[in-house]
């Protein structure tokens, strides 16, 4: 067996693999989506390592480049573990393991800070064994929606997603524009090339915004929970005073419109707001960390001072 780097015209063949290794599960596997995560993502094309058998593909591992920083002067250059696939002929080889550590070698060794993911409860034990360590569940703010909520349809979901245009409001800023930024935590840098990229361009998902220039912004997805639809904010910010208050409103505003179950939100530092919700509780995804070429991930430990966004953290 031999492990080289993935090119372009592999892509075809690792999504076949994916397919048939994984099956399509929630979200469907096709090279548009592929290519959206791993070739056009705006922090860099995806460290994407093959493993073959007399030049047979029967292993895939991907760690996908990701960055976060803490106010101007911290930035953690970051990889998530996302795809790898076995081909079913093939297991029980180490062939995940290899791939795994081949990838970690590299990436250390190219300056990668650190690795994380979210592993199912199947593959954990597989990575703790490997040096991740164990992050505890990702922190959520909840709420009440609405105290009549309306039920869950696609049909009102793409009502909602037109009335709240993502493409509209991102449309209506312009490249210099600058987000705010903040020393108190560590977060996903935002910018309109990166949320044109994984809100309007995202091939597998539909988002809304309400964003005001100079102000405030919001970015949601509508999800099912029973009957009936959560609000999930996936990012959030605000730029003054005077945005908070716009900000509380315009959440309002979209509860009153869409009237959901429940609203949910990853604390953020950048809106210096609870938005009215309860918590934080450990509510979300388990996650997994390991330090690559820097040793000192204590402000990510335990999610002490790592505070990504729901939209920063789903999906992938």
């Amino acid at each position: 067996m031999k492990i080289v780097k993935a090119e372009d015209k592999d892509i075809p063949a690792v999504v076949d693999l994916l397919k048939l290794s994984l099956g399509e599960s929630l979200i469907p596997k096709s090279e548009e989506y592929f290519n959206w995560k791993h070739i056009n993502n705006p922090f860099g094309k995806s460290y994407i390592f093959l493993a073959k058998e007399e030049d047979e593909l029967i292993g895939v591992r991907a760690f996908m480049r990701w960055t976060f920083i803490r106010g101007t002067r911290q930035l953690i250059k970051a990889v998530r573990a996302v795809d790898t696939a076995t081909h079913p002929d093939h297991q029980g080889k180490g062939i995940f393991k290899k791939l795994t550590l081949h990838a970690v070698d590299v990436c250390k060794q190219e300056g990668i800070d650190m690795v994380f993911n979210s592993p199912n409860n199947s593959s954990r034990p597989g990575y703790l064994k490997m040096g991740w360590l164990n992050n505890g569940k990702m922190p959520l703010r909840v709420g009440v929606g609405s105290i009549i909520p309306a039920l869950f349809h696609e049909d009102v979901y793409d009502k909602y997603y037109e009335k709240f245009s993502i493409n509209d409001a991102l449309d209506a800023l312009s490249h210099e524009y600058d987000f705010p930024q903040t020393i108190d935590a560590f977060y996903t840098p935002m910018s309109l090339v990166y949320f044109n990229w994984r809100y309007k361009d995202c091939p597998v998902a539909k988002y809304g915004a309400m964003i005001e220039r100079g102000s405030y912004g919001i970015i949601f997805r509508l999800k099912p929970v029973s009957k009936f639809i959560e609000l999930r904010i996936c990012e959030v910010w605000a730029e003054n005073e005077t945005g908070k208050k716009k900000l509380q409103l315009a959440l309002k505003k979209l509860k009153r419109s869409i009237r959901p179950l429940i609203v949910s939100c990853a604390p953020t530092v950048l809106s210096k707001s609870n938005l009215g919700l309860f918590g934080p509780y450990q509510l979300g995804p388990i996650t997994t960390i390991r330090p690559l070429a820097t040793t000192d991930l204590i402000g990510f430990k335990d999610f002490l001072n790592w505070e990504p966004s729901i939209g920063s953290m789903e999906l992938f």
